[in-house]
């Protein structure tokens, strides 16, 4: 289960919605919306409503912990998919991957490009970098789960250390 203020941060992003719309819509002040995507405000329970009723779903979703999306949904992630699917993030190969995979391949893709630029000391549009290495972390997290997401990197790292020998 994800975090309360994640889980409002990841239905805002699903909702296309900036900060500064959803305090709009909701009533709630942004700095009070920021702190509360952060995990540092709690809120009553007319923020709640407040906030599931500019996000358009029910007040259950965001206190349950439900992200908007979810990956492989049967929880198996056989060897041989996780294989393929940090290969085609690298673009080292193009299996047929279903939709949802493609879909975690491709916030995979953005995690890597943060990490290589972080590595190379390349720091031309880092804030942009880091804000989407966040987003797509926290999608893969809330989506497939923490231990997909390090099974997935863990992999992502043998093979770039293989490919860089």
């Amino acid at each position: 289960m994800i975090q309360f203020g994640e889980n409002v941060y990841l239905w805002r992003i699903y909702k296309e919605l900036s900060q500064g719309a959803l305090a709009k819509k909701s009533g709630i002040p942004r700095p009070n919306l920021s702190a509360i995507e952060k995990g540092r405000r709690s809120i009553t329970l007319s923020t709640l409503r407040a906030l599931s009723f500019a996000l358009g779903i029910k007040a259950g979703l965001l206190v349950d912990g439900t992200p908007p999306f979810k990956f492989n949904k049967s929880g198996n992630w056989p060897r041989k998919l996780l294989e393929n699917t940090v290969q085609a993030s690298l673009g080292i190969s193009s299996y047929k991957l279903s939709p949802e995979d493609r879909a975690v391949s491709n916030l995979l893709l953005e995690i890597t490009k943060n990490r290589i630029n972080a590595q190379k000391g390349i720091y031309k549009n880092t804030l942009k970098l880091r804000k989407a290495c966040i987003k797509s972390w926290l999608m893969l997290k809330s989506g497939a789960g923490k231990e997909i997401v390090g099974n997935l990197l863990s992999r992502q790292d043998k093979l770039l250390n293989t490919q860089g020998k």
